[in-house]
């Protein structure tokens, strides 16, 4: 004997089950609508697993009937990762005299497939979701979020089925339109200066790594648009606008930036802290823990226990040694370990809650679900400044000399072109002063090196106080010197030269008079870069050598003996 179910009396059951429900109403609080956000809590909700995903809706309300719901474990809605769906169910009260309408929202973000039942007829389901398939012209939110009204002085009872691959939770919320929308905005606004902050540091660390040939900055750079695809993701933004085709793999590019931050990150750590150099053990370990952040990106190819394992040890045991080898290496002193384990400390302490927070072992509170963010911003703060503080020294190692402190060569080369041109452009005048240790060789090989740079410091003391602070003060290599005068005549040159020559005479280091010869040049109207000047003060110092030493001579134009 075949029974046929007519859909009017399918309906007509499911209203009398969901009559019935009322007798099971005292066993969960009621949700009452108040004028401001409402946090659901445990006590309000009753949960029934769905191992098999397959319950239909008018099965879940004869489940409720039979008494199969059950209150969430331990207070806690966080279910973490499971395969199987859950149904929820609550109970909404409107004591008001007046209609109300409400948001009540999913608040976790990456959820696949959230679907709301609120009447007597299956069809009137309300779907919301990452790869939810919507129906034709409704919108794709941030999280899942479904209007309700409420008839005044009622008590409406909803369903709620949720399933998804990725951290699975139940922490829903009862909001005011009006809150809802601006709850929405700041977070679009928070985000939204997140991800431009992380652009505009991420073209100027490829700004860096381009001009300054640095591969840290590089590295940098990949690893901060790694954290941010993962926060995107962990925001439910890529929901927004990836194409339709790519939202069955969503979850597949969510785990992919997860791996792809932890490799990136690792490969930054080994290179920035140089670990090859001096901590071969570490930098194996670290370019394991590397490799298997790579490895995360073939999530949809490793077995899920494989994956279990290796998520384990880059998200969890890899950070903690990698923060203790970090503050192991700022005790060492080791150049800029200070910073980057502060900024290293802030960014996993982010990601490790994260980690056990979609395991299920931390809630999922606004401040464990955004704090990755934080810890973004202040991280890549700490290591941007580094990085630039980093290329700030080597650019200052590049155009110093280390034993003096004065500029090198390089720096008069490219400083020395523009005060050329500048010379040029405004008419100025411009002198070069090139001074040279008499019998420096002697001084090293009859009193030692060391004396030999005691004479070296002490000259480049001499050209500092007699020069200004507009002018050029340069070590050229070994014993010799030079002094770009800006805006200074030859005649004006000479008596810098003069009080030079004296200061270093009359200075018997270690009671030893040592003595220098300056030569003297001053810009033509033919040169043709500061090379020209160069050249002419080196022979005029050379004549001051021959004539005796200890003597300051000028340059020699074709015109006139000066």
């Amino acid at each position: 004997m075949t029974v046929s179910i007519t859909s009017g009396r399918l309906h007509l059951l499911l209203a009398l089950l969901l009559f019935c429900t009322c007798a099971h109403a005292s066993e969960t609080a009621a949700i009452t609508v108040l004028n401001e956000r409402v946090r659901i809590t445990p006590d309000q909700l009753s949960l029934l697993e769905d191992a098999g995903g397959a319950l239909t809706y008018a099965q879940a309300v004869a489940a409720w009937q039979n008494g199969q719901f059950a209150p969430p474990q331990a207070d806690n809605l966080n279910l973490g990762v499971t395969p199987s769906a859950y149904w929820a169910r609550l109970q909404i009260d409107n004591p008001s005299a007046t209609p109300r309408r409400v948001i009540l929202s999913h608040d976790y973000a990456p959820t696949d497939d959230v679907r709301l039942y609120s009447g007597t007829d299956p069809a009137d389901t309300k779907v919301a979701g990452d790869t939810a398939t919507l129906p034709d012209g409704a919108w794709r939110n941030r999280v899942a979020a479904f209007e309700l009204d409420l008839p005044p002085q009622s008590s409406q009872v909803v369903y709620l089925r949720v399933a998804t691959e990725s951290n699975l939770n139940m922490e829903l919320s009862l909001w005011p339109p009006a809150q809802y929308q601006q709850h929405e905005q700041l977070i679009s606004l928070f985000y939204g200066l997140l991800f431009g902050g992380v652009a505009v540091t991420v073209l100027y660390l490829l700004f860096a790594a381009q001009l300054a040939r640095e591969p840290n900055a590089l590295l940098l750079a990949a690893y901060l648009t790694s954290y941010g695809l993962y926060l995107a993701f962990l925001n439910g933004f890529p929901s927004l606008w990836l194409p339709g085709a790519l939202l069955a793999y969503i979850n597949v590019l969510h785990i992919a930036s997860l791996g792809l931050l932890f490799g990136f990150g690792a490969l930054f750590y080994r290179r920035y802290l140089q670990l090859a150099n001096e901590y071969v053990w570490a930098d194996r370990v670290v370019a394991l823990l590397q490799w298997l952040g790579f490895a995360v990106v073939l999530y949809g190819v490793l077995p899920y226990s494989v994956l279990g394992v290796i998520l384990l040890l880059v998200t969890g045991i890899g950070p903690l040694f990698t923060i203790g080898f970090a503050f192991y290496l700022w005790y060492r002193r080791r150049p800029h370990a200070a910073v980057f384990a502060l900024g290293w400390v802030i960014a996993h302490l982010g990601s490790m809650l994260g980690t056990l927070r979609v395991s299920g072992v931390l809630p999922n509170s606004d401040l464990i679900l955004h704090l990755p963010a934080v810890g973004c911003a202040i991280a890549f703060a700490c290591f941007t400044w580094s990085i630039g503080r980093r290329l700030s020294v080597e650019r200052i190692y590049a155009y110093t000399d280390f034993l003096t402190g004065l500029a090198n060569r390089r720096q008069l080369s490219s400083q020395g072109e523009m005060e050329y041109d500048r010379a040029r452009r405004y008419g100025h005048p411009l002198s070069l002063v090139l001074l040279d240790v008499d019998h420096f060789k002697t001084v090293n090989d009859t009193w030692g090196h060391a004396f030999g740079d005691k004479v070296l410091r002490k000259l480049a003391e001499h050209c500092r106080n007699e020069s200004r602070t507009s002018d050029l003060v340069i070590r050229l290599g070994g014993e010799e010197f030079a002094i770009l005068l800006v805006e200074t005549p030859i005649t004006e040159a000479r008596k810098i030269a003069e009080r030079l020559r004296l200061a270093q005479m009359s200075d018997k280091l270690e009671g030893r008079k040592i003595t220098v010869s300056l030569g003297i040049s001053e810009l033509l109207p033919d040169d043709r870069g500061i090379e020209d000047l160069l050249q002419r003060a080196d022979a005029a110092m050379y004549r001051a050598k021959e004539a005796g030493r200890n003597r300051v001579e000028l340059q020699i134009t074709d015109d006139a003996a000066l």
